[in-house]
This record gives C-alpha cells, structure tokens and sequence, in this order.
C-alpha cells in the first residue's frame, strides 16, 4: 500500500506540473534570466554576464526552422526553445556566444526530446556557426568556422540508446513537467558535449560517456534571497559541471560551477515579450536584468 501511495503522489504532482506548465508557459512571454559569470579564456579567467531566454514556439517538422506561416498543425513541433548566451571580454576584444537549443514539449519518445541545437561564437578573429540536427536516430551536423582547421566540413553520429545532450540538460533539469529524475538517482549516459565546449576546445564531434546525479534539496543564497533548490551533478569525460535549480516551479536555474573554473549565479529574471521590445527606450528591461 505504501508504494502505492508513494506512486500516486509522485503522478498527481506529475499532472500538477503539467498542466502548471501549459498555464506558465503559454502566456506569450519569455523568461529572461540575467547571470554574473566567469568564463576561463586563453587560460585565464573572465568575468562577463549571460541571459538564458526560454519561450515557446513552433517550428517546422520537417526543416526544423520556425513557423511563421499558415503551416499546418500536424506539420509543427511545439518545442520549448533556450537561447543560452555568453557575453564576456578578452583583454582588447570581446566574445559574443549564443546556444540554441530546440526540445519538443511532448510527443517524442519522452517530454523535452531534443530536435536541433545550433551555436553562433563570434570574437574579433572571427565567426563561427555549428547547427547539429537529430533526424533518423542520428546526429547530422555542420561547421562552418573562420578557422582553415575546421573549415566547412559536415559531421554525422550514431544515437545511442541512453542518450543526452549537455546543451539540452539545462532543458530537461528543470523538470517542467514532471520529474526527470528522483533525488538521489544517478544515471550513466552517452552524451554529446555542449557545442560551446567543443568549440572552447578544438576538438571534433565525439558522444561521450558521461553520469548525471540528481542531488538532494539544500537552501542557497542567490542574489540576496535564501532559496531552496536542488543540487544536478555530471561528468562528461574528465569535465565536471554541478547546477542548482530552484526548487519552486518553474524552477529556475540559479547557480552553475564548473570544474575548470567557469561559474555563473542568477542576477534577475523577467518575463516579458522580448521581441517586442526594440525601440528606443526599452533599454530600460536591460537595467532591469542587471546587462550593460
């Protein structure tokens, strides 16, 4: 009887998350989180600020690019899209840095499936754009970088069956849904590492081993307020990551710490409709984020 209970507990706050999500989510606005970061650099450490924009949308089945047209429903992905970017400065020049990352909502073989993740880097050298698509149970991707040892070149690799993105984990953590894992559950995975990590690296496109640990609720301080959160550990290779999320819904990440140094904490979030928000006088949003 006392797992039974424990079951039906675990599916009602399942449903609860579900149906918070649709009424969260849907409201046609973004969620906009400020950080402080640090981000190591030519090996030594920078100091910089990122934004983590999470909103709803529609893209297209079959290309992967967003609807905006009189695209049919049955030919649409409902996805929650996170624009992971990275501001910081290298003595002269600066570096500017966004991840995008596209997971289905529901339909897939589970809630927040990943479909594309595409990173622009840009610094005074020059540009670079990496776009890995998941299609046919494999990962086909493309390069094109300013660097004549990358080039424009195209990469493809297997899915394995226990499957996970780096990029698509600050998705999946937040268990908007429902839970992802239980606390105290660790879990062995193949990964392919964030795109931002291969880039800082040099390296080509590998799936990795890696674990992922769900932690226990702890009260942190992030920006002047006592939260409660959870402590998400992984490893990928030899690299280290820990996150906190919040445990309130919509459980906010509040805090990262990486083991070659790089850091980020929550500054603010907001939720706004921000691509509304481009005229001359909506610099004000800014200062409210806490952003130059």
């Amino acid at each position: 009887m006392k797992w039974l209970m424990t079951a039906l507990l675990l599916l009602g706050a399942a449903a609860g998350e579900a149906a918070d999500f649709y009424a969260h989510w849907g409201d046609g606005k973004a969620e906009l989180s400020s950080y402080k970061i640090v981000q190591p650099r030519y090996g030594e450490l920078r100091e910089g600020y990122g934004v983590m924009i999470f909103v709803t949308e529609d893209i297209n089945r079959r290309t992967l690019i967003k609807v905006e047209s009189s695209t049919p429903d049955k030919d649409r992905l409902y996805v929650l899209k996170l624009n992971n970017v990275l501001k910081f400065t290298t003595g002269l020049y600066d570096y500017s840095v966004m991840t995008s990352v596209f997971s289905q909502v529901e339909g897939g073989k589970n809630d927040f499936a990943l479909h594309k993740i595409s990173l622009s880097a840009q610094e005074w050298c020059g540009h670079v754009f990496d776009e890995a698509l998941l299609r046919d149970d494999k990962i086909k991707g493309h390069i094109n970088s300013y660097f004549e040892s990358e080039g424009r070149r195209d990469y493809e690799l297997k899915l394995p069956a226990a499957f996970e993105s780096e990029d698509n984990l600050l998705i999946r953590i937040r268990e908007l849904k429902g839970p992802f894992m239980v606390a105290g559950e660790e879990r062995e995975v193949e990964v392919l590492p964030s795109l931002w990590s291969v880039r800082m690296a040099h390296r080509s496109h590998e799936i990795m081993e890696g674990r992922v640990r769900k932690g226990a609720v702890e009260v942190i301080a992030v920006a002047g307020d006592s939260l409660a959160a959870v402590e998400w550990e992984w490893t990928i290779g030899e690299r280290q990551r820990n996150i906190w999320t919040e445990k309130a819904y919509p459980h906010r990440i509040l805090r990262w710490r990486d083991g070659d140094g790089a850091r980020g904490e929550l500054m603010r979030t907001i939720r706004v409709p921000y691509w509304e928000l481009h005229g001359n006088g909506d610099e004000g949003y800014r200062r409210e984020l806490g952003i130059p």
